[in-house]
């Protein structure tokens, strides 16, 4: 512990020491630079939590968030943490993503071990957190209530052959024809007979080809219903070398179904065209011209109602000119091989036909392959593209609709290696709710409504609301006694739920909702109020909680459970979150049981350089301390950082580009908040300040990126914003920087 005392004095004046030539060693005067000797009034501050009043309120807890894995190591932040701070919060490692894996199992071990290092410490741990709608492992949590699905007897499953036709052309210029095994016996009567039905009645031709490639009319001219209805074609061959039967249907405009295709001797029952109820999985013998616009497939019979679950749903509502301007692609986690076949498979259709271009793309290279295209049409049918790639780069498979006007529905995807049951593809039939590793720009991509997936007949049993919430309930109850138990009593004050208030008032109460998948994305995020209920999710919480935390050594007198939200400083709205949040927690505890302890204000504040605009945010800071102590809780000051910006819900200034000037406006603002905390919120209510950013944010941060959050700068170096910081905590000035320098550019 001795030696990480000794060291910090250094890194707090390393702006100082590593920024200048020591006059001593030198045999004249040297004139320190203005950019090092603006700092040097930050020489006269001690550590942090030196500037607490500790015998006006000893429960004060001043905390600092940080990376677990960076304090267990002991070095550099676990310094900063131990000699600045009472208390540290995890920024991920307690969180419910960070903990549970895809089959539910809980590893606690990284938890167990922060605990052992922070008690050896003596640092207390701000539980973050057990409660919330993000980071949380949805693949599991949405297995644990996906639909059951009872396969559906393949013998009940009806196919047909499907061909299909964008727009009218001569009866010529769409033929698909079925070559024989055998030529037709001169002189013989035969009989083609088949079900048929059409979107929109057409002209129908029968032709048959002899060998030598000429056409002879059988028909000229049946209309084929919009029903399924039987048709019945009789002709004697004139010469014994007709072998192919034609299918003339270039007069259609949409689809053409046909089934139960027959084509008997007279006097003989055997078929002459194999497979012709089309059940087995292929087309052997059937083929078109390849200049032809009109395509053919197999279709399965879809069962309607909510039997179909999930699929994908892809929209473009505004077609450009070009195919690429509407993209959705599928992340693979490695590229694919080159040199090998893959088949793609998916059950697709569309509020129009279409044919969707696919290229192979390099997330690292930006190269593109380019694939034979995916045939849909208005009604689900199975569409394949086979390819080899040619450079082992390719890991995004992209559909191109640009050009697209409408809804593309897909589902059953699978890519695969030729030869392999390895699906590259995962939640292929987006049964679990969601549309993980799926893409785009700008939002093409969505789940479709339950039942709008594809249903080949199978019956799929939905579980209840009831035991939606039964079976989450129980999933809660784990993560809470897991956390309990990992932490064995020593972490003492927990975030219950976080961020549970949305910015919706849909129905004008004058209290926002909480947040749930209307008002929010339910693609990344698990809302637990969907299926526990607005008020018995924080209720679980609260009673799982303060059980378990009992059973595993806690002392319950010392458990503090609080609600933890951001804006609640939202000056645009007159502070109406935090209004309403005071408001959800009279609700949670209207049954006289339940407790909530305290409220966490999260604080992500920006200094505004326009006047106006921060009197607005200041004042709005002051009526959220009031309403918040109004409420007689425990109020703790949870995220605390700044960044800076030129006016109300302005641009970032990054950290390279603030000057000093601002750097000690940001730093009257630190103290400004932290003054008025201790001004406002009653002794017995203050439970302490968190500072979010020890540091700065490096420009690639998932987090405020490349803005200037935190009170030392990305090498531990103390910026002015910790002397705000800690004039806050002493409630005076420590050290007034030159008034001069600050006033040089």
């Amino acid at each position: 512990m001795k030696q990480y005392m000794k060291l910090l004095p250094v890194l707090a004046l390393g702006m100082v020491v590593e920024s200048c030539v020591d006059d001593a060693i030198l045999p004249y005067s040297v004139q320190k630079p203005t950019s090092v000797a603006q700092y040097e009034y930050l020489n006269n501050y001690d550590v942090l939590k030196s500037y607490l009043d500790r015998a006006k309120n000893p429960n004060f807890k001043l905390g600092l968030a940080a990376s677990v894995s960076d304090f267990v190591q002991q070095g550099v932040v676990y310094e900063a943490v131990t000699t600045n701070f009472d208390e540290m919060t995890a920024g991920n490692a307690m969180k419910y993503a960070s903990v549970v894996a895809d089959d539910g199992t809980m590893n606690f071990s990284t938890v167990s071990n922060f605990v052992d290092v922070a008690k050896a410490a003596g640092i207390t741990i701000y539980g973050h957190t057990l409660g919330w709608h993000a980071q949380q492992n949805m693949t599991y949590l949405n297995g644990l209530i996906a639909s059951t699905v009872v396969p559906a007897d393949p013998s009940t499953v009806n196919h047909y052959l499907l061909l299909h036709q964008d727009t009218k052309a001569n009866p010529w210029d769409g033929q698909v024809y079925y070559a024989l095994d055998n030529t037709l016996s001169k002189g013989k009567e035969y009989t083609l007979s088949f079900r048929a039905k059409a979107s929109e009645s057409f002209n129908f031709q029968l032709w048959v080809m002899r060998a030598s490639g000429a056409d002879v009319t059988v028909d000229g001219g049946t209309s084929i219903a919009t029903d399924w209805t039987d048709y019945s074609f009789k002709f004697t061959p004139a010469d014994d070398d007709w072998n192919t039967i034609k299918f003339v249907s270039g007069e259609l405009a949409g689809d053409f179904c046909v089934d139960d295709l027959k084509l008997v001797e007279a006097g003989s029952e055997e078929n002459l065209v194999a497979n012709g109820d089309f059940e087995k999985d292929n087309l052997n013998g059937w083929a078109k011209y390849s200049w032809h616009a009109i395509t053919y497939m197999i279709q399965a019979d879809a069962a309607g109602g909510s039997g179909g679950g999930y699929c994908l749903n892809m929209t473009n509502s505004a077609p450009g000119t070009d195919v690429w301007s509407a993209q959705v692609w599928y992340n693979l986690s490695e590229p694919l091989k080159a040199g090998v076949e893959y088949s793609f498979t998916c059950m697709a259709k569309a509020t129009d036909a279409l044919n969707i271009p696919i290229y192979l793309q390099s997330t690292t290279s930006g190269n593109q392959g380019y694939l034979p295209e995916l045939v849909v049409s208005k009604e689900w049918n199975k569409s394949t593209v086979t390819f080899t790639p040619s450079e082992a780069i390719f890991d995004k498979f992209t559909f191109n609709f640009g050009t697209f006007n409408g809804t593309i529905s897909i589902d059953n995807v699978e890519l695969k290696e030729v030869g392999s049951d390895v699906n590259l593809m995962v939640n292929s039939d987006f049964e679990a709710g969601n549309i993980n590793g799926w893409q785009s720009w700008n939002g093409y991509e969505s789940l479709s409504a339950l039942g709008e997936g594809y249903n080949p007949g199978d019956q799929v049993i939905e579980m209840t609301p009831e035991e939606k919430k039964d079976t989450l309930t129980w999933a809660l109850d784990n993560w809470v006694k897991g956390m309990m138990e990992a932490t064995g009593g020593y972490v003492t004050a927990w975030d219950l739920a976080n961020e549970t208030v949305s910015g919706t008032d849909s129905d004008g109460d004058g209290i926002y909702e909480l947040q749930s998948s209307e008002n929010g994305d339910p693609t990344t995020n698990f809302y637990w109020t969907d299926y526990l209920g607005d008020i018995d999710y924080v209720r679980i919480l609260e009673s799982r909680a303060r059980k378990y935390f009992k059973e595993y050594g806690g002392d319950p007198s010392k458990l503090k459970l609080f609600i933890n939200d951001f804006n609640l400083e939202s000056w645009w709205d007159g502070n109406k979150k935090a209004k309403s949040l005071v408001e959800w927690i009279k609700r949670w505890e209207s049954d006289g049981v339940t407790k909530i302890d305290g409220i966490g204000t999260q604080m992500h504040v920006s200094y505004i350089l326009n006047e106006a605009d921060q009197k607005a945010q200041e004042d709005a800071i002051v009526n959220m301390f009031k309403i918040l102590a109004a409420s007689g809780k425990l109020i703790k000051i949870s995220e605390l950082d700044m960044g800076i910006v030129d006016k109300e819900f302005g641009t970032a200034i990054k950290t390279e580009n603030v000057t000093y000037e601002q750097q000690l406006k940001m730093a009257e603002f630190y103290q400004f908040i932290i003054n008025k905390y201790f001004e406002i919120i009653p002794v017995e209510q203050q439970y302490g300040i968190t500072q979010w950013c020890a540091t700065d944010s490096p420009a690639d941060s998932g987090w405020r990126p490349g803005e200037p959050t935190g009170l030392w700068n990305s090498s531990f170096k103390r910026k002015p914003t910790y002397a705000g910081f800690a004039n806050g905590l002493a409630g005076k000035v420590i050290a007034e920087p030159s008034e001069e320098l600050s006033q040089e550019k």
